[in-house]
């Protein structure tokens, strides 16, 4: 019970809360993680359609530096399933960025530095493509 000026309010303290407008996002990020655990470093062309499945499905995709580490992941994971190849610590890398930004919002040199980093992780295998 909570009073507010001169009305008093019931309030059922066991009523599920709305969960935080974020909270999706951390989940989604809990699983990849685990599903990270299960890459090998052979191509699996299912566990990557099934970890490509869960990076798409991050809220925020393409946005506010983790989204933009998260778009990128899904173009690393588009780029191995093309080629049929895989690199473990390549997705590794992306995933320590995710949680680097979900964890710490970075200034804007921060993020422009891991994002070009990870740029130059996927060039590798657009080069390779290309090849």
């Amino acid at each position: 019970m909570r009073q507010t000026g001169l009305v008093v309010e019931e309030q059922d303290e066991f009523a599920p809360r709305k969960p935080h407008r974020r909270a999706g996002d951390a989940d989604v990020l809990a699983l990849a993680e685990s599903l990270l655990l299960t890459i090998e470093n052979t191509f699996n062309r299912g566990d990557l359609e099934v970890f490509k499945t869960v990076a798409e499905s991050y809220p925020d995709v393409g946005r506010d530096g983790a989204g933009d580490v998260v778009a990128s992941l899904i173009g690393l994971l588009d780029d191995f399933l093309a080629q049929e190849a895989c690199d473990r610590m390549a997705i590794a890398v992306h995933m320590r960025a995710w949680r680097f930004m979900v964890s710490r919002k970075p200034d804007k040199a921060e993020r422009t530095r891991i994002l070009a980093g990870l740029r130059d992780v996927r060039d590798v295998y657009a080069t390779a493509a290309a090849s």
